[in-house]
């Protein structure tokens, strides 16, 4: 074989070899609620997936999730560093809508994650089924009670579309499952946290006779979480509670018995998807206008099984 030859061939074969690039690098802004460990799961499953996927990624979040006057301002911050796309995680789908909707007619994308958009702004919205997996809480909570007892719900806050979603779905299942229960949902946690434990010792007090209980948040969840660990009777009444991934907490609340249900959204999942979405607008893909991403319903039975241990924080 001529020198020619040789160096023909071994052009061929890193050809072959050599992994396809992708076409071309885009920019994409990640706009959150705030920076709790939530939010910050998003952001790690979004990073690693820019890194897969060739996207140049551009992280902003406001100090607190009651910000949106400063969500505004930096979705247009991210206007001005020219990103083709935004995956946004709007803190109030009506006062986000026009703001988005004015980038939208200029030519910029919108992926929305966690919480609907108003409007017809965004091309895909990524989100857990709140409604699904409240009907998964609900069935949960009848299987541990009997007929004809008393069970309360702790709403999480007055307006807040996600969480109304999974506790009437959840109270709907129930009531199927269980038709003679009583079921007390008059109580709402609230987003002041100097009020919380109050308001939820109020509901304790205000229906001694309950047999269970469902917290459809996170806070609310753990605010139970605590006072039922430190009643008299640990385990008594029964605490369903949605969260995410799998907390220390929750794992030991599961393994103690003061917990006997975490509806666990994958944050990760929905940061992943969010950018492998954001990916194929901007290569001009058809994309799902709606994408679901699972949730788990881990309860003491299965805490320990392989693919649910993976889900915990370090």
């Amino acid at each position: 074989m001529s020198r020619v030859s040789r160096l023909l061939f071994a052009a061929l074969a890193v050809a072959i070899v050599a992994p396809p690039a992708l076409a071309e690098t885009h920019k994409v802004g990640l706009l959150l609620k705030g920076r709790t460990p939530f939010w910050n799961a998003i952001e790690q499953g979004a990073v690693a997936a820019a890194a897969q996927q060739g996207v140049e990624l551009i992280v902003k979040y406001p100090p607190t999730e009651s910000d949106v006057g400063i969500q505004i301002q930096l979705l247009n911050a991210l206007a001005a560093q020219k990103v083709e796309c935004i995956i946004l995680a709007p803190t109030n789908a009506e006062s986000l809508a026009h703001p988005a909707a004015a980038l939208a007619v200029n030519g910029i994308k919108f992926v929305v994650v966690d919480s609907p958009l108003s409007g017809k702004t965004a091309s895909v919205f990524i989100g857990t089924d709140h409604e699904a997996a409240g009907t998964a809480a609900g069935h949960l909570l009848a299987s541990l009670v009997g007929d004809n007892s008393t069970v309360s719900v702790l709403r999480h806050a007055q307006g807040n579309l996600v969480t109304t979603g999974r506790e009437e779905s959840a109270i709907a299942a129930l009531k199927a499952d269980r038709p003679s229960t009583t079921v007390f949902s008059d109580v709402y946690l609230g987003n002041v946290k100097e009020e919380q434990v109050a308001r939820v010792e109020v509901m304790l007090s205000r229906h001694p006779e309950v047999k269970a209980v469902l917290a459809s948040s996170t806070p609310g969840t753990m605010v139970l979480y605590d006072l039922l660990a430190k009643s008299p009777h640990p385990g008594a009444i029964k605490l369903v509670g949605f969260g995410y991934n799998l907390s220390e907490a929750a794992a030991q609340g599961l393994a103690h018995g003061t917990l006997s249900g975490w509806i666990a959204q994958l944050p990760g999942e929905m940061g992943r998807v969010a950018v492998e979405s954001a990916r194929a607008l901007l290569d001009g893909k058809e994309v799902p206008p709606v994408i679901r991403t699972r949730f788990e319903v881990i309860t003491p039975a299965n805490v320990n099984e392989p693919r649910i241990q993976a889900l915990k924080m370090p």
